[in-house]
């Protein structure tokens, strides 16, 4: 059996055009927030790509990771 997943985030990533390294630093991210409930980090990486945030043109782009006061701003280069 392979890994289960609860959110196809890959998919949605792919056909919004995500760059790869893009989603890497979104999930390395959500792993530091969520680092053993993988519901929860699939459902932040979900989250983060479909608000586009990271697509703002700007020189630092910063995605919001997380909820309340816990919640954390990426910075993308």
């Amino acid at each position: 059996m392979g890994k289960l997943e609860y959110f196809d985030y890959r998919k949605v990533a792919k056909e919004i055009k995500v760059p790869d390294n893009i989603l890497r630093e979104i999930e390395d991210e959500v792993k530091k927030e969520f680092p053993r409930d993988r519901m929860m980090y699939e459902l932040h990486v979900l989250r983060a790509i479909k608000s586009k945030y990271w697509q703002k043109d700007s020189e630092k782009k910063k995605i919001k990771i997380g909820g309340g006061r816990k919640g954390r701003i990426l910075n993308i280069k």
